[in-house]
């Protein structure tokens, strides 16, 4: 009797370790995310004239966006989904504290930090957890061309520039998801993905 019991409890915790096996296997294919390549660092200046670089800024989870003030249309539909994201992380404690947003004006000449301020305001952006950064245009097409993203001036003053412009980072500045701005944003995505981040174990360089 106790030798079948002994039997019964060794197939009930072999079975408990293969259910656990198979979960973690399930967790990690869905939550892990790849590495892409490692951020580029930059120094700019923030609305308060204050340099901020994105080694500065390591520890946290960030995700950079570019954009200009004057933009009609993906600029602010994109910080607008991106205020919903805040939102969602603030009721977790995490805005500002473990997750920092970053925006970085294409347009510096015109993107003055009191125009930046205004744009905050208007888009309900929390100055807490969220920077916006301008440099000189030599500094920021430098920006620019490290995270391979195009802009290219209009004769209207507006920019063409790339949609795949929104970066997800990582506390070890990796970039580990890249993703198409305005109407075609992912912020269910890119939500799920800033806290699969946070318990992310797989460690890089």
């Amino acid at each position: 009797m106790i030798r079948k019991y002994g039997l019964t409890a060794l197939i009930v915790i072999l079975s408990l370790t293969l259910v656990a096996g198979l979960v973690f296997w399930f967790w990690w294919g869905q939550s892990r995310l790849d590495y892409i390549s490692k951020a580029p660092d930059f120094t700019l200046q923030n609305v308060e004239g204050q340099p901020v670089s994105l080694d500065g800024t390591a520890g946290k989870i960030r995700v950079v966006e570019f954009m200009f003030a004057t933009c009609p249309d993906i600029c602010p539909m994109t910080t607008a989904k991106l205020v919903q994201i805040q939102e969602k992380l603030k009721n977790k404690d995490l805005f500002g504290t473990d997750v920092q947003f970053i925006a970085i004006t294409f347009n510096p000449e015109q993107d003055t930090a009191d125009v930046l301020k205004n744009y905050a305001r208007g888009m309900k952006m929390d100055m807490s957890g969220w920077e916006l950064l301008r440099g000189t245009p030599e500094e920021t097409q430098q920006v620019l061309d490290g995270f391979g993203v195009y802009a290219e001036k209009q004769a209207d003053g507006q920019f063409a520039h790339g949609t795949r412009s929104l970066f997800l980072i990582d506390r070890k500045n990796n970039i580990r998801k890249i993703y198409t701005m305005g109407d075609e944003m992912p912020t269910n995505e890119v939500y799920d993905d800033i806290m699969n981040l946070k318990n992310d174990i797989n460690l890089f360089k």
